[in-house]
């Protein structure tokens, strides 16, 4: 690359320290046991506060300031490498979402009129609202996980209409790209991939997961259906029947290959292997479970605690709900999965000799009413055992030998009886008014970057409600519980739709707040959504915004079951994808880890920077070859039929979404028309693409 292009990079070559923070605990051998039913002060083998520890319950206010200084941090350094431009903007002007707020009762109403009422009270101002050049990309991306187009950008800006955003918004939330990217999303939120610690999924019952939350996705499927069809899991996990028995092995091998006769369909069964616990006896894997529930759907992580040792003596300080649950609340909550069999069952096929074989696919069927299966080892499914020793967790030894299913939570649900446990259980968690606030909370944290609740999934279940003040010495939880509310009761009156939930939030005047703040912004006011917080593209929406910028295309092919793919927020995993031609998928692969996707079990996404991700930007082959200077067709072959100042206009509306300021027209026409080195006009043009490609505007939504 030329001088232009190696300018550029400095934009990018920078490092954000990382933190490890080491907690000490004490050996195994120093557990005290304090009480009969099991519990222990010491956490020796918590997953939050043990050795291995991967959460963070001990969330406070130090904790919640340190990333919230952080994030400001970032903006105000981000938006300092990207050039202001003065195009018009509005003032905020703190009224309700309009013709959409349904509720005019409460304290406030509508998600602008609650943030502007707390903003008023705190004293504080309000950015502008974004220009229409930056709204397109920031929703864009937000909704549907890529760059617009350059057609797009011409016709939303040459758009004199009053209410263009909205109707923007209401095209993309019908686009295949918004199922795609929330399918991406809930995989994550679900920990979708193939192998854990625990269990082997299999390719088939990966994508079977995936299929049924794109499928879920493209229908628009209520978010409440989602939860019970999930929770209440049966079936195979890949979707596929099977014969009750097999000539042979070579039968079944058989019946596995036939994938046009017998295709993997979407099923959420995976959900629910997702929760085998080996290595104990089947309760863990029902404390699993009941934890995976708790906080996935109501956004309560401290269960995990809870599982373990009674709340009281142990999480003063992090949780208000948690100092008063106990362990036994715990268990009644487990027992609900208490009639999936023994784990052995999940995958044994019978053949007509009698020989059982392991399958490749889990099946999952409840046990029929009073039906148990033990085993030599006590190892006793369906029912709930409170007295076993060894495992994963502390040893149960509670005086009752059974624990009988109980929802610990709020819930309304009137249940049949006679009705499965788990079907029983989804009505309890969906009628639960905290489903809902949880399920709004961890979409508007993918908006905004933080939960109304933070961290999203750690809600304290006391200080939720205003109207009933938490107990001495806590706070309200919410940094708005009004506007809490106010979303979760407008989720659940709108039959849990999550294109409502998104179109009320896309279509706010706090979400089309302008990065940009004038005066001093202080850390602590990013609660107050004054201002919107710019953030690091993921590495899927860096992927498909480089082929939309670049006018090229690519094809993956990832499994017989999900077939050929273009983009990666069509991937199925973070995992080891893409799959298909070896040298093509070694520089994706090492592009999409650079932005740091997890692991979707115990790392999570991470939003940090690193000198990698420069260095990928500017050498790998993935990106280079999207402006190779040979090609045919293309942004770049596109552009060169142009005069100088469209070839720029057009290169900056693809990469950037924009058209390049005066001074950038300028500079950039400046060097194609340069011809002290001998290098030609295409070859100057496939710079200038590159040094987009590598300006920090490219790689942040701001």
């Amino acid at each position: 690359m030329t001088a232009v292009g190696h300018n550029s990079w400095g934009f990018l070559g920078r490092a954000i320290a990382l933190a490890v923070v080491v907690t000490a605990v004490a050996a195994a051998d120093d557990i005290e046991w304090e009480r009969p039913d099991g519990s222990f002060p010491n956490h020796g083998g918590c997953v939050y506060l043990g050795p291995r520890a991967i959460g963070d319950v001990g969330w406070g206010f130090a904790d919640d300031l340190t990333a919230m200084q952080k994030r400001s941090k970032e903006t105000r350094q981000l938006l300092a490498l990207i050039p202001q431009r003065r195009e018009a903007r509005r003032a905020f002007e703190g009224l309700t979402s309009g013709a959409r707020a349904a509720d005019t009762s409460g304290p406030c109403s509508g998600i602008d009129d609650c943030v502007a009422q707390s903003a008023e009270a705190a004293g504080l101002t309000f950015a502008e609202l974004t220009s229409d050049a930056e709204f397109l990309r920031r929703v864009r991306l937000d909704l549907t996980g890529r760059i617009p187009t350059t057609n797009e950008v011409t016709a939303f800006l040459a758009d004199g209409s009053e209410d263009k955003r909205e109707a923007l918004v209401d095209t993309l939330l019908e686009e295949e790209e918004w199922a795609d990217r929330w399918a991406m999303f809930f995989g994550d939120h679900f920990r979708n991939t193939q192998r854990t610690v625990q269990v082997n999924r299999y390719l088939n019952g990966r994508d079977s997961l995936h299929l049924y939350l794109l499928g879920s996705m493209r229908e628009n499927k209520p978010y409440d259906q989602m939860a019970r069809e999930m929770i209440a899991a049966e079936g195979t996990s890949d979707g596929r029947p099977y014969p009750e028995a097999f000539e042979s092995a070579e039968h079944y091998q058989s019946v596995l290959q036939d994938y046009e006769g017998n295709p993997v369909v979407g099923s959420p069964v995976s959900y629910i292997v997702g929760g085998r616990t080996s290595g104990g006896p089947i309760q863990d894997t029902y404390d699993t479970l009941a934890f995976f529930m708790a906080r996935d759907f109501l956004g309560v992580s401290t269960l995990e605690c809870v599982l373990c040792h009674d709340g009281e003596g142990r999480l003063e300080g992090l949780s208000a709900w948690g100092t008063r649950a106990t362990r036994l609340q715990g268990w009644k909550l487990a027992a609900f999965f208490s009639d999936i069999p023994r784990l052995i069952t999940w995958r044994r096929l019978v053949t007509r000799d009698g020989k059982r074989i392991p399958g490749r696919h889990y099946t999952i069927t409840d046990l029929d009413f009073g039906e148990t299966e033990q085993s030599r080892f006590g190892d006793t499914a369906g029912e709930y055992l409170a007295q076993t020793e060894g495992g994963n967790r502390p040893d149960r030894l509670h005086l009752t030998e059974y624990v009988e299913p109980s929802y610990p939570f709020e819930g309304t649900a009137v249940v049949d009886s006679g009705s499965r446990l788990r079907e029983q259980l989804g009505a309890y968690l969906t009628a639960d008014p905290q489903f809902a606030r949880a399920a709004v909370n961890y979409i508007w944290k993918q908006f905004f970057s933080r939960g109304l609740v933070e961290p999203a999934d750690q809600f304290d279940l006391d200080r939720i409600d205003p109207g009933a003040p938490p107990p001495t010495g806590w706070n309200v939880q919410p940094s708005h519980p009004h506007l809490l509310n106010w979303l979760a009761d407008g989720f659940r009156a709108n039959g849990f739709d999550l294109k409502w939930l998104m179109r009320e939030i896309a279509t706010s005047q706090t979400y089309q707040l302008s990065s940009r703040y004038d005066g001093v912004f202080s850390p602590e006011y990013e609660k107050f959504f004054v201002r919107h917080q710019a953030k690091r593209l993921t590495g899927e929406q860096i992927h498909d915004s480089l082929l939309v910028a670049s006018g090229t295309s690519v094809a993956y092919r990832i499994s017989r079951n999900v077939g050929r793919v273009e983009y990666a927020m069509q991937f199925p995993d973070v995992n080891g994808m893409p799959t298909g031609d070896r040298a093509l998928i070694l520089d994706v692969r090492a592009l999409l880890r650079a932005f740091l996707p997890g692991d979707r079990e115990t790392t999570r996404r991470s939003g940090d920077g690193s000198p990698l991700q420069a260095l990928n930007l500017m050498n790998n082959p993935f990106v280079v070859n999207r402006i190779r200077p040979n090609a045919s067709s293309g942004t770049i072959a596109d552009s060169l039929a142009m005069e100088d100042q469209p070839l720029v206009a057009n290169l900056y509306l693809s990469a950037l979404s924009r058209y390049p300021t005066e001074t950038e027209l300028a500079q950039a026409v400046a060097y194609l028309n340069d011809r002290t080195d001998g290098i030609e006009r295409r070859g100057r043009a496939v710079d200038l693409m590159w040094a987009l490609f590598n300006k920090t505007e490219f790689y942040t939504n701001y």
